[in-house]
């Protein structure tokens, strides 16, 4: 993620939030791996990948929030995810990432995931 020219706080949870889903599922890392590699190789997953990191730092009220929600759910709705169809089944491994990965969220991230949500 760091040759993309994300932060470093991003770099760090991406890295971070692997670990923890090998732990939640050595299988499925092929999949996710392989998936991850074909999203980073996506031009318009590049950009809002850095769009999103950029906006860790806008206030909540940024007017180019609800614009990002819609590229995210446009960009979303037009590509399909194997990772999809293997999902974590361990609550616990999903709590713990929640409270253990400091930076994870911002009030602009918070704002982001609702405005996404729809």
């Amino acid at each position: 993620m760091r040759e993309l020219g994300v932060s470093e706080r991003q770099a760090n949870l991406e890295r971070d939030g692997w670990i923890l889903m090998h732990t939640a599922s050595p299988e499925a890392m092929a999949v996710w791996l392989a998936e991850k590699r074909e999203l980073i190789a996506d031009p318009g997953f590049r950009a809002l990948c850095l769009e999103h990191d950029a906006a860790y730092d806008w206030s909540p009220d940024d007017p180019r929030l609800p614009g990002l929600a819609d590229r995210t759910r446009n960009w979303f709705a037009d590509h399909h995810s194997r990772s999809v169809t293997r999902p974590v089944h361990n609550a616990a491994i999903a709590r713990l990432a929640e409270q253990t990965q400091p930076g994870a969220s911002s009030p602009a991230w918070d704002r982001l995931a609702q405005l996404v949500a729809g």
